[in-house]
């Protein structure tokens, strides 16, 4: 049911703006038990437990820290994919455009746009210098926050 859900209600250029995939899907938070029950990979990290559904092309992430306490989610593409919104922010100049007050990071091997809503882009260059989306990555920290430690990394 959940990743039914999650597939069938996810647009990514509401992601951008609301920063979370229950939030862009219309769905409730996620919990943990139901995460358990349909996700197709889970492990353990350092902070907590991650719930991965995979689909054609992507997957979602959602990470729940150790009390069980929904934390934020990803999204992985692999390819191109069907989802509502995607070709609109396939390019780090169209995600940069999608929503205005993007901030973009050139971090050498990944370019990051920063979003208001505290969503990050990453791209990648893939063969002919092509920059491709491979991640979304919901909110986890105020925009600010973020924005420094982007920033930090730029002077490394």
């Amino acid at each position: 049911m959940l990743k039914k859900a999650i597939a069938g209600q996810l647009d990514l250029l509401r992601y951008l703006e609301r920063g979370a995939v229950h939030l862009a899907a219309g769905m409730s938070i996620p919990e943990q038990k139901a995460c358990e029950q349909e996700a197709d990979e889970q492990w353990r990290t350092g902070s907590g437990i991650v719930y991965t559904f995979d689909f054609d092309g992507w997957s979602v992430n959602f990470h729940f820290d150790s009390d069980e306490r929904f934390s934020h989610d990803t999204i992985d593409f692999f390819g191109d994919c069907e989802l509502p919104g995607f070709a609109d922010i396939a390019g780090p100049s169209q995600a940069a455009f999608a929503v205005e007050g993007a901030a973009s990071f050139d971090l050498g091997d990944e370019q990051v746009v920063l979003l208001p809503s505290g969503v990050t882009a990453h791209f990648r260059e893939e063969e002919g210098d092509v920059l491709v989306l491979t991640k979304l990555a919901g909110v986890l920290l105020p925009y600010i926050a973020l924005a420094d430690y982007y920033r930090s990394m730029l002077q490394r």
